[in-house]
């Protein structure tokens, strides 16, 4: 069971992180810890993604930087990108095509419920974040590739399987 406050994992009578009181509306049963995807899982999920994503990116990059310099570059593939993301999660059955051949979706943290095109845009968002801001170089790149690293890694260490961006987004992923 998880508290409708903060989303923690919760036994007792109040929430042992925010201290919420434990009663029949503030907890959620969003399934058991062996129905949320694995690292690997998500990995392949996410691997999958990037190879379908890869040649309409680059596509669209090429098309629009030839007109408007590597700025208008980027804004083009991030928007082929966040097109796919959002209009796909958003849907009834919020899976990206790597999602489907993982058997993953990605589900609201406290309802187990569909995500909204907010969820969904907030997800993918943080991701575009440090996607757009990892070629401006420097410290900023450096600042963004260990955002990026801590990001993947996060559901290693995660009782929730979450990386970074589900916790911002209110999302988890679940095996199907």
């Amino acid at each position: 069971m998880y508290c409708t406050q903060c989303g923690s994992e919760t036994t007792g009578p109040r929430c042992s992180v925010c201290g919420q009181l434990v009663g029949m509306n503030s907890v959620v049963d969003v399934g058991s810890p062996t129905s949320l995807a694995g690292w690997w899982r998500r990995v392949g999920a996410t691997f999958s993604d990037d190879l379908i994503l890869i040649l309409p990116t680059l596509f669209a990059a090429d098309l629009v930087g030839a007109f408007a310099g590597n700025i208008g570059a980027v804004v083009a593939g991030l928007a082929v990108q966040g097109f796919y993301m959002v209009y796909l999660l958003a849907s009834e059955k919020g899976q990206t095509l790597g999602n489907r051949i993982a058997a993953t979706r990605v589900r609201d943290a406290l309802t187990g419920q569909p995500i909204s095109r907010r969820q969904a845009v907030r997800r993918w968002g943080f991701i575009a974040a440090y996607g757009a801001l990892g070629p401006v170089g420097g410290a900023i790149t450096a600042a963004v590739a260990v955002v990026a690293i801590v990001d993947i890694l996060y559901p290693l260490f995660n009782p929730r399987k979450q990386t970074l961006h589900d916790r911002f987004a209110g999302t988890i992923v679940v095996k199907i």
